[in-house]
């Protein structure tokens, strides 16, 4: 199956993030000097000083911070999946990711759901982590 939409850019600082996807791990980063999590950009936490950095595995498991059912796609690869959720996902730890959670009634999607990883393999070469609800 050859994957026909847009991938992200994997860069040096979402390299680790991309492979581990593969093996259906999720890994955010870690700074040692703030005992923080995140998802690649340190530039928006309080570990931006830091050069401490670790990557680890975290369990999936988090709640919806927020979240937009989009209704209009993304470009023409999309279409075909609206409408489709887009959230933000506060995983146990704190870090923030940005995901689509994966529900047959949109209707049952709230601020605060538990949710917890599922890994979609688009091909040998690239796995998204995506979510679903715990309900």
């Amino acid at each position: 199956m050859e994957f026909k939409k847009p991938r992200p850019t994997i860069d040096p600082d979402s390299k680790t993030y991309w492979d581990s996807a593969k093996d259906n791990k999720l890994m955010v980063q870690y700074s040692l000097d703030t005992e923080e999590y995140f998802l690649y950009s340190k530039q928006l936490t309080n570990a931006s000083d830091s050069k401490n950095i670790v990557w680890k595995e975290v369990s999936g498991k988090g709640k919806i911070y927020s979240f937009t059912v989009v209704h209009v796609p993304a470009g023409p690869a999309f279409k075909e999946d609206t409408p489709y959720i887009v959230a933000s996902i506060e995983l146990d730890g704190g870090a923030r990711i940005i995901s689509n959670i994966l529900t047959d009634n949109i209707a049952d999607i709230s601020i605060g759901d538990k949710v917890s990883v599922v890994f979609e393999k688009q091909d040998d070469d690239f796995t998204i982590p995506k979510f679903k609800l715990e309900k």
